[in-house]
């Protein structure tokens, strides 16, 4: 668990009303240090005006309308506001026009491009030196290939460097 210290008067006047726009909370298929819960009430207590939910897997903009129903029975209007994302990796598609129009109506605000299963990320990070522990993410990735579950690689360019059809039309 992270402790926590009680930030200086300027700390949380360099902080007031922004947001956290890449946060990685509990629940998630790893282990994470902070629950959702938790991180509002950080943010309520450093004066930030909210945080994005990201997960490399699923989409977050349900999970961001609960706390923001929560948080709008303990907190004045406004003061606490997350918001929910989408990560376009294989586990939703990948380049996926369908999941990013489903989670925009969810109430989704930040779409990534593919991150861990981006071609470029995997090739940067296919070996690692002698003795090293794997990235959770490379030892979830590498239990589903021993399980016979095949990750694709998300492109999102061609050979030439141009965007795919797919990533234009996401993106549209």
């Amino acid at each position: 668990m992270l402790t926590s210290t009680k930030p200086s008067e300027w700390a949380r006047l360099l902080v007031r009303g922004a947001y956290d726009l890449h946060v990685h909370v509990e629940p998630d298929v790893m282990r994470r240090q902070v629950t959702d819960l938790q991180l509002a009430r950080r943010c309520w207590d450093m004066g930030l005006a909210g945080f994005a939910l990201k997960s490399h897997y699923v989409p977050t903009a349900e999970r961001a309308a609960v706390l923001n129903e929560v948080l709008s029975q303990v907190t004045q209007p406004g003061e606490v506001r997350v918001l929910g994302a989408l990560t376009l990796n294989a586990s939703v598609g990948g380049l996926n026009p369908i999941a990013v129009e489903i989670a925009a109506r969810e109430g989704a605000r930040i779409l990534w491009m593919p991150t861990l299963d981006a071609a470029n990320h995997r090739a940067r990070h296919a070996d690692l030196p002698p003795g090293a522990t794997p990235p959770m993410w490379l030892a979830l990735q590498r239990d589903l290939d021993a399980q016979g579950i095949a990750v694709p690689v998300v492109d999102v360019l061609d050979e030439a460097g141009r965007p795919l059809p797919a990533t234009r039309e996401v993106l549209r």
